[in-house]
C-alpha cells in the first residue's frame, strides 16, 4: 500500500501547492500577468493604447491651435468578437493621452447614442428655476462642437490545429482598427490598425 499512497501524495502536490498559493500583486504589463488565448487581457488594452496613440500622435492629424486643444467626441466602436468588451477600457487610455499631451479634449456633452455626461444637459434645465441664482446657470451658447470623431472596430478571427498526440493548439487574433475624422469636412484624416495575436493550449502565464 506504501507505493501507492506515495503515488496519490505525489499526485496530490501540485494542486495542494496551486490551493495554497497566496494571491499577489502582479506588474499589469509584465510576465507575470495571465494571458487567456481567446479573450482580450489587461496587457493587451495597455499595449495597444499606447501603439494607436502614439500613431495618431505621430501622424500629425490632431495639431492644437495657438495651444488651443482640438475637440473629440467619441463615435461608435463596434464589437465584432466572441465576447462582451468594455471598449471604454480602450478609449478612455488614448482619451488620457490626447488629453495630457494638450492635443484633444473630449467632449462629454455629444455622443452617438446621447451625451456620456448628462451634467451638461441637466444644469441648463435649471433656466428659469427660481431656487437657482440664474447668473450661476450657462448660458446659451457656450457648449463647444467637436472638430473630429474617432471611431473604430474590434475584431476576432479563431484557428486551431492538432497534430498527431500534441495537445490542440488554438490561436486568436484581435484586430484593433480606429478611424479620425474630420467632423467639417468629413474625411478620415488618419486610420490604423494593430493586431495582437495569442496561441495556446490553455491559459498561462507571461507572453
Amino acid at each position: 500500500m506504501k507505493p501507492l499512497v506515495k503515488l496519490i501524495t505525489a499526485a496530490m502536490l501540485p494542486a495542494l501547492a496551486l490551493g495554497c498559493a497566496t494571491a499577489k500583486y502582479v506588474d499589469h504589463n509584465g510576465r507575470d500577468s495571465i494571458v487567456n488565448v481567446g479573450q482580450i487581457n489587461t496587457q493587451d488594452w495597455i499595449r495597444v493604447a499606447d501603439e494607436l496613440t502614439q500613431s495618431l500622435l505621430l501622424s500629425g492629424a490632431i495639431q492644437s491651435v495657438a495651444g488651443k486643444p482640438k475637440v473629440l467626441m467619441i463615435g461608435r466602436i463596434k464589437n465584432n468578437t466572441t465576447q462582451h468588451i468594455d471598449t471604454d477600457s480602450l478609449m478612455k487610455k488614448i482619451r488620457v493621452a490626447l488629453n495630457k499631451g494638450g492635443r484633444a479634449l473630449t467632449t462629454t456633452a455629444v455622443g452617438l447614442d446621447g451625451p456620456e455626461d448628462e451634467s451638461s444637459k441637466a444644469v441648463r434645465e435649471l433656466r428659469d428655476d427660481d431656487e437657482f441664482n440664474q447668473t450661476t446657470i450657462p448660458g446659451k451658447g457656450n457648449l463647444v462642437s467637436p472638430d473630429y470623431s474617432l471611431s473604430g472596430k474590434i475584431i476576432q478571427n479563431n484557428a486551431r490545429a492538432r497534430g498527431g498526440l500534441l495537445p490542440t493548439i488554438r490561436q486568436s487574433e484581435f484586430a484593433f482598427q480606429l478611424s479620425l475624422t474630420d467632423l467639417k469636412t468629413g474625411l478620415a484624416v488618419w486610420e490604423e490598425e494593430k493586431l495582437i495575436v495569442k496561441q495556446g493550449s490553455r491559459a498561462a502565464v507571461g507572453w
